[in-house]
């Protein structure tokens, strides 16, 4: 179906020639005019829509009634004085008009709006910024205006891409934040643009000439992209490190791939950002202590001697990281260790190459034992389509000091965060290569700590994107999972979906977008004492408690978005714009695959053998048990 507009405006153009025309009509004025664009950012949005045309139809506000749970509503993409001339193009923009039925509170960031300008190759996602809302009796929030964000290239690129006589938008969706939630709403329209207004043709004498066509654009895809990972077993080659697959997977109609071919590049853009130390434990009573200084800094004395420690917490939590060296006592060469509210100048007894004077992060295994207990995705990132919030939203609505992260998240959640968001196509040519190391450990190993010996080192190469066939299913779920590289946790939803997509004439595919280092080290909790040691568990008055604990952290990716896909047949490639409501992703956070025993007998026995040759019981103590449960 085809809208065309006639007279000098398109839509509310109409408006913004009034506004030329009501401070002059002559060319200089237009010009002088031009030298102040803020004045039309400044407009309110339901003064430009009175007096214009909608969808061929005068604007009435009659026709925009509040409506419970109504879409928003794309009703008018504005071309700004775009000129003849190249170089009288400094005030040109673009602006978008939302119709808001349900009466939603749009927030001030994190909204956007995707189209293909010109002759582009790809669609864009740009960024919008709110310039005002309705707050007429009656038409309150009613109707929103936005403007397209540009940077400098960007904006360069898309002039160069448009034919002059002919400027040519593809509309396939809008994003719009509320209250922290992004939701991406279709549009699917082609904007067509011939003419110029007054002042900006050839002449600029000339009076407006400028039209707008407006047809429907059906060639896009609105996807439901569910997310998995998959981890090797072993570590990948650092110590108590493990490789992450990052992985999307989603349908597409069989009539699509019958046409166009199968798909062979995605177009995704997110942020990557690693969270802080995660910290997660079985024992309650350390949880709940913990939990009172979530988001608070607490400095935690001295880990020499009790008598020195002022921390308020009590404890001190200790993650061993192994270093292989031949001297574990040599500083420079021993572990290195996360220590968390638990400061050591001199680095004798917790090595400690990381002191945490905050935490954001605190959970409790429901099974009350950490080392089997997997801390599930949804606990950091909740569940959208349930209305069920994570932490990252929790912590930062609780403790939270700023939303710097994203504009939504308390940067205390993230140690690092890039700079920008990552922007990539990847093909069917791109690979993953995860590294699987075979290890095991002898009875020392396991007793005092001081890591494990690599058995065998395998490494897997993975295609970025994979078509999934009847075939990829094996007879158990483990086999499944290894040859699809999914986590078998994920097999249920993942199976159910593929289901259902056969049913619908649906093509699945996996797409391996990102590859990242896990991080899982036990805990040894310790609490402070009386001030002295003795020789059963006790380390210069702190008390060992257990190892039912485990620090994590890993690479979550914020707003994940597919901007668009490409498919390939004949050696013709189409690209096809996707709609989708952005995601957090984020895997599962697993517990430590190298973990030490907690019976505190073996002290007594290096001990007893420590005085039979004669070696200090102090050198044992640093030897041993503060290296045991430090390293």
């Amino acid at each position: 179906m085809k809208r065309t507009t006639k007279s000098a405006a398109t839509y509310i153009l109409a408006a913004v020639l009034a506004v030329l025309l009501f401070i002059s009509s002559a060319a200089s004025s237009v010009l002088a005019y031009a030298d102040e664009p803020s004045n039309f950012d400044s407009t309110n949005v339901l003064d430009d829509l009175e007096g214009g045309i909608i969808a061929g139809e005068d604007f009435n506000i009659d026709d925009y009634p509040y409506a419970q749970n109504g879409r928003p509503q794309l009703i008018a993409f504005i071309e700004y004085c775009y000129s003849f001339y190249a170089s009288d193009r400094d005030n040109f923009g673009l602006y978008a008009y939302v119709y808001n039925p349900g009466g939603f509170a749009f927030d001030s960031v994190n909204n956007a709006i995707q189209f293909r300008a010109g002759n582009a190759a790809q669609p864009v996602k740009y960024s919008l910024s709110l310039l005002n809302y309705s707050t007429e009796p009656g038409a309150e929030g009613l109707f929103y205006k936005f403007k397209v964000v540009m940077t400098a290239e960007e904006r360069n690129a898309l002039l160069s891409s448009l034919d002059s006589d002919a400027r040519v938008y593809e509309l396939s969706g809008i994003e719009l934040s509320r209250g922290g939630t992004i939701t991406e709403y279709e549009v699917g329209s082609t904007y067509t643009y011939s003419g110029y207004a007054a002042g900006y043709g050839a002449f600029e004498g000339n009076d407006s000439t400028l039209v707008c066509d407006v047809e429907d654009f059906e060639k896009y895809l609105t996807l439901d992209v569910r997310t998995t990972y998959y981890r090797p077993d072993g570590p990948n080659g650092e110590a108590y490190t493990r490789d992450t697959l990052h992985s999307v997977y989603f349908s597409v109609p069989n009539e699509i791939v019958e046409s166009y071919g199968d798909m062979t590049a995605v177009h995704a853009t997110w942020l990557n950002a690693q969270t802080s130390p995660v910290f997660v434990t079985g024992n309650s009573q350390v949880y709940n202590t913990v939990t009172k200084f979530l988001g608070q800094t607490v400095d935690g004395g001295n880990f020499h001697y009790a008598s020195e420690d002022t921390s308020p917490l009590g404890y001190a939590l200790i993650a061993s990281k192994y270093i292989e060296s031949a001297d574990w006592v040599n500083e420079n060469n021993a572990a290195h260790a996360f220590s968390y509210m638990s400061y050591n100048a001199n680095r004798e007894y917790t090595s400690s190459d990381v002191d945490l004077y905050m935490l954001a992060y605190a959970f409790l295994a429901d099974n009350n034992d950490a080392n089997s207990y997997v801390l599930p995705a949804e606990e950091l990132i909740g569940n959208k389509k349930e209305g069920v919030a994570g932490w990252f939203e929790t912590y930062t609505e609780e403790y939270g000091k700023d939303t710097d992260v994203d504009g939504r998240f308390s940067s205390d959640l993230f140690s690092e965060v890039n700079d920008e968001y990552t922007d990539i196509t990847i093909s069917t040519d791109d690979t993953f290569e995860l590294t699987d190391q075979v290890i095991s450990q002898d009875l020392w190993q396991q007793f005092v700590g001081g890591g494990y010996h690599v058995e065998a080192t395998n490494t897997y190469t993975i295609s970025a994107i994979k078509k999934v066939e009847n075939s990829d299913f094996k007879q158990t779920t483990a086999a499944t999972c290894e040859g699809l590289y999914i986590d078998e946790s994920d097999y249920e939803e993942f199976k159910a979906y593929y289901d259902e997509a056969q049913r619908n004439n649906e093509t699945v595919y996996l797409f391996r977008y990102y590859q990242s280092p896990y991080k899982s080290y036990e805990v040894a909790t310790y609490a402070r004492g009386e001030g002295s040691w003795t020789i059963l568990g006790t380390n210069f008055g702190y008390d060992f408690i257990d190892t039912n604990a485990y620090f994590m952290q890993m690479w979550v990716q914020l707003g994940f978005d597919i901007i668009d896909l490409t498919f390939t047949k004949d050696d013709v490639s189409t690209v096809i714009p996707v709609v989708m409501s952005p995601i957090d992703i984020a895997a599962d956070g697993e517990p430590p695959i190298i973990t030490n025993d907690d019976v505190p007998w073996l002290t007594i026995a290096l001990l007893l053998a420590a005085s039979a040759g004669g070696i200090a019981v102090t050198q044992i103590i640093r030897r041993v048990w503060g290296t045991r449960k430090a390293n």
